[in-house]
């Protein structure tokens, strides 16, 4: 496989993941924005609504899969101005993307399981109590927090110092990580929309030059491959 080839695959994935992931935050959205913070509202909203459910699920543990590969070809191909903190933001992305998996399973799976399990409402409510003081939860949480918020905001940063993206694709990603951090529907579409803003530019600068015409290793790759 040639490295042109590598790179459109990783471009691929860096905006397919990045779109999983906020669809799948978006569906979630549609079930549980409108119960407030009740467990049990919830729970019941999930019943109710179990194939969306589902789907967003799938999607946010699925994402992952896709948007790391992306990330890591980006921090691979800059170098120069803007390398280290592309560097640092992909690290603390990845991080957050690993933790975003396994607080998939750990939000979704619960609440779907409680409407097929008959669970009560007393029940319900002390297990989320619960699980809000478990530290291998509270941990999964800071660490997708941390790494989706900080960790996209810095990595897009740096891709912009290193000249790969226009000005306003940092802006996008610190909408995108105040959406995700916001409650309701229009939130979610709007982290949807300022994901494609963010990275679009990101997965087109691993395939042609940078703005500015800058040159990166992405784009002596294409070269030396061509040649």
């Amino acid at each position: 496989m040639t490295n042109s080839t590598l790179l459109r695959i990783s471009a691929a994935a860096l905006l397919v993941g990045a779109l999983l992931l906020s669809l799948g935050d978006l569906l979630r959205r549609t079930v549980d924005s409108s119960t407030g913070s009740s467990p049990t509202a919830i729970a019941s909203a999930v019943h109710d609504h179990p194939g969306v459910w589902l789907a967003a699920g799938v999607l946010s543990a699925l994402a992952p899969v896709l948007f790391i590969p992306g990330i890591c070809a980006l921090v691979a191909t800059t170098r120069g101005r803007g390398s280290r903190v592309v560097a640092v933001g992909g690290a603390l992305a990845v991080l957050g993307l690993v933790a975003s998996a396994g607080h998939a399973v750990a939000y979704y799976a619960p609440f779907a399981l409680y409407g097929r399990a008959d669970t009560d409402a007393t029940t319900i409510k002390a297990l989320d109590d619960a699980s809000e003081s478990y530290p291998m939860l509270v941990a999964l949480i800071i660490a997708f927090i941390v790494g989706i918020t900080i960790g996209t905001i810095t990595l897009l940063v740096g891709l912009r110092r290193a000249r790969r993206v226009p000005v306003w694709a940092p802006i996008a990603a610190v909408v995108f990580a105040v959406a995700g951090s916001s409650g309701g529907v229009v939130m979610g579409v709007l982290g949807t929309v300022a994901a494609l803003a963010a990275f679009l530019p990101a997965a087109r600068s691993l395939l042609v030059p940078t703005i500015d015409g800058a040159s990166t290793r992405a784009d002596r790759d294409l070269e030396s491959t061509s040649a």
